[in-house]
């Protein structure tokens, strides 16, 4: 649940951001997109998991 707020807190960021894009740094911006690299990256590992246990449950 804990990678799911993450998700929710980077989604709601964004959107602010795209709202008001003239009010961002490259600091900011920079800051923003690692964030959402980081969440997708999470989201894609834990997926890949799932997937793998699903097709070879003594796999992990």
């Amino acid at each position: 649940m804990l990678l799911h707020q993450r998700g929710v807190d980077v989604l709601l960021k964004v959107m602010d951001a795209s709202d008001h894009i003239d009010q961002f740094d490259a600091n900011q911006t920079q800051a923003l997109l690692r964030d959402v690299a980081d969440v997708l990256a999470a989201i894609l590992e834990r997926d890949a998991r799932h997937i793998v246990q699903e097709n070879n449950p003594n796999h992990l």
